[in-house]
């Protein structure tokens, strides 16, 4: 079953998410899904907010999740960012093309 997973993260910044974002990949930014560290991966979208970041995933499984959760949570502390858990949802529906 695919889950949602909703990030916020008050007071991170593009800096912080790009920095996050090179040490998934070893030095680039997530452009494609082949550049992330793990399979799984449906749907990814990230931008500011009022007072920080948003992040939104959909992962096609929660073990996929989980292991790409094993990834980032040191990059996420290496970049200064909350370690606070994200909102994890099943999927309904998902629109592709």
């Amino acid at each position: 079953m695919a889950i949602g997973v909703l990030f916020e993260f008050s007071g991170v910044t593009k800096e912080q998410y790009e920095q996050v974002s090179r040490g998934l990949t070893g030095g680039g930014l997530l452009a494609r899904f082949s550049d992330w560290p793990v399979p799984g991966i449906l749907f990814h979208m990230a931008g500011p907010t009022d007072d920080g970041w948003r992040v939104v995933d959909v992962w096609e499984s929660p073990e996929a999740f989980e292991a790409f959760a094993q990834r980032i949570m040191p990059l996420l502390a290496e970049a200064g960012m909350p370690a606070n858990p994200p909102s994890v949802f099943p999927v309904h529906n998902l629109v592709t093309e």
